[in-house]
This record gives C-alpha cells, structure tokens and sequence, in this order.
C-alpha cells in the first residue's frame, strides 16, 4: 500500500511504496524489490532514495537502566536527485546486500522469540521531513550458525529468547556496532549452567561463536560468568560433531566441574 509522505509546507504529499521480492534471506545475501513513488498535488525535489536494514538494539547505562532504539545498517543508495511531477508514477528496482552481522530471526522453520529485522525505505525530500517506509523481513541462519543451535538444542538447552546489545566483543573482526545474544534455559545434563547465551560474529571464512555460561557457584561460591570462543569455518560447519566443541569449550570455561 502506497504510504503518504510529508511534503513543504505540508501540502502535496507524494507517497512511496515499497515492494520485496525476496521476503526471506541469510545473512551475506540480497534483497530484491522495487520502490514506487506517486507524485502528490505539487512537483516535489527528492535528494535521494535508499534502503537499509533496521534492527532493535538495546543499550545499558551505568544506573542499570535499558534503552531500546530501532538502528539502521547496511545503507544502499537506490537513486540520486531527482524531481517528482505532481501526480507522476516511478519505480526503482534495487538489491541490497544483507551484511554477515545481520542478527538472524529464524532458525529451523521457527521464529527466534524478540527477534526484529526489517528494510527501511528512506525518502529524502527537500524541504520536508525525511519518510520512511518499513517492510519486516526474515532472516534465516546461515549452515554454521544452525549446527551450533542445533547442538546447543540437542544438549538439552532450551531456547527463551534473543535481543541485539549495542557494543562490541574483543578481539573478533566486528564490523556493526552490535551483536545478537540468543538465549537458553537450564539443561538437565549440565546442572551447573543457570544459563547459556550463544553470540555469533559472522565473517567471510566463517563464523565465530562466543557461548557465555552462567555458572553455578555452588557452596561458598558466588554464581560467575564464563566466556569461551571458537570458530565454525563455512566449509566445514556439516563436517564435525560441534556438540562435542560445545562440550570442550564449556569444561575449559569450568562449567561442568
């Protein structure tokens, strides 16, 4: 549906609506659609059309207090300047490249719980206020993520939620100024595991996991986080038991003692 947009002075209005041909995709691959503009009751100046991607992504402050804001990613420009005619109809095809940090939305067939990716529309107009038009869109997870979820599944862990934290992880090749921390609940088979958070940073050659226990303190012992690492090459993610990995990196993090 065409969408009405701002116009100076608040009168002739043009409209934009944005079709995709591609309403799923993994991260690394494009979006297809078209971007159609309907002129309103006067000519209007258009600086520039563009697509990115939108996620919501929380920030914590240092009184513990949580901000949650849509942040835009991965801008592609779709036209340059350009005047719109009063009542005129034009269209542009466009394909976006969807960036390898992407959080994804679905795994195996199903929803990720708090998981939120859509491609914005952006529609500069001189002299008005900048419109948007926001279309949701699924992001299925790439062969190396779904082995680690699988395996983390297959462990006894059961998925509760994912949400995206604003900030960086040290020492991985990060390029978005967040990441995605999917969520597991308590396994009957590693009890000292209150819970398992699992963030992926995805890169060319593969793609690296970060699983973060909360560990169990047990007598005298206070609960404690522990972080391992490892990496899952693309071309080897359906060659190796990644449920034994996960076994290896939860012992060395202390986790099952």
């Amino acid at each position: 549906m065409f969408k009405q947009l701002l116009a100076a002075a608040g009168v002739g209005g043009a409209e934009v609506d944005t079709e995709l041909f591609t309403p799923g995709v993994q991260p690394g691959g494009r979006v297809e659609g078209v971007i159609r503009l309907r002129g309103g009751r006067l000519d209007q100046s258009i600086a520039q059309v563009s697509v990115e991607f939108s996620t919501r992504v929380e920030r914590e402050y240092g009184d513990g207090e949580e901000h949650v804001t849509d942040h835009g990613f991965g801008r592609t420009p779709v036209a340059g300047a350009f005047t719109l005619g009063a009542g005129q109809v034009t269209e542009f095809r466009f394909a976006a490249p969807v960036p390898l940090e992407t959080p994804i939305t679905f795994f195996d067939g199903r929803h990720l719980p708090g998981a939120a990716v859509a491609l914005r529309t952006a529609v500069d107009i001189h002299g008005a206020v900048d419109s948007t038009d926001t279309d949701p869109i699924g992001i299925g997870a790439l062969p190396a993520q779904h082995v680690v979820l699988d395996a983390v599944r297959r462990m006894g862990f059961p998925l509760l939620r994912t949400d995206v934290e604003a900030g960086g992880i040290r020492g991985l090749p990060q390029r978005l100024p967040f990441y995605q921390e999917i969520e597991f609940g308590r396994s009957p088979h590693f009890p000292r595991v209150n819970q398992l958070e699992v963030t992926f940073v995805a890169a060319e050659h593969g793609v690296h996991v970060v699983l973060e226990a909360d560990i169990e303190g047990g007598w005298f012992r206070e609960d404690r986080d522990g972080i391992g690492m490892f990496l899952v090459e693309h071309a080897r993610a359906g060659q190796q038991d990644w449920t034994a990995e996960i076994h290896r990196t939860l012992h060395a993090i202390g986790a099952l003692g």
